[in-house]
Parts: C-alpha cells; sequence; structure tokens
C-alpha cells in the first residue's frame, strides 16, 4: 500500500474517532486543544490536509487545494472537548 494511502486512510479514521477519545483517556484533551487553536490560526484549515497536499498534489478529500474544515466538524470537535473537560474534571 503506497504512503500517500496509508496517510490519506489514517486522516479519515482519525476525523471520525478522535473526538470520541476523550471517553477513552484524558489526555487527548492538549491535542484536541493544539487542532483548535491550529484552526483558529490558519482561518479554518487543516493544517494536516495542507501538509498532504504539498507533499502528494492532492488531499485525501480528493484533487484540489481542500482546506477548509466545515462547520459541523469544527462544531463536534468544540463540543467533545468541552465535555471531555467538564468529565475529567469530575474525576
Amino acid at each position: 500500500m503506497p504512503i500517500k494511502k496509508v496517510v490519506f486512510l489514517f486522516h479519515r479514521i482519525g476525523m471520525y474517532v478522535m473526538p470520541f477519545l476523550w471517553m477513552v483517556t484524558k489526555y487527548i484533551l492538549p491535542l484536541y486543544l493544539v487542532v483548535i487553536l491550529s484552526w483558529y490560526f490558519n482561518n479554518n484549515k487543516c493544517l494536516i490536509t495542507q501538509i498532504e497536499y504539498y507533499y502528494f498534489n492532492e488531499t485525501f478529500l480528493g484533487k484540489g487545494k481542500k482546506f477548509n474544515v466545515p462547520k459541523l466538524h469544527r462544531l463536534i470537535l468544540y463540543f467533545n472537548f468541552l465535555i471531555g473537560l467538564y468529565y475529567h474534571s469530575k474525576n
């Protein structure tokens, strides 16, 4: 399996799994904050997708410069970050 396909696969899986990892460990919360801040300072663009485009001239979303993180995906991570903070502050 070419490296490009592996990178794209891990990015796609991570996009759906990562927001819920706070249920497994509290140590994922700092990573959430890093991702949220990277979106904020990068005008809601995904840094990983930009790196994919730099190296492979395409992203896991297809051909072209598709870097913007949809608002729904951002809200999901924000919501899970807040729930994770609340949950782990109680324990």
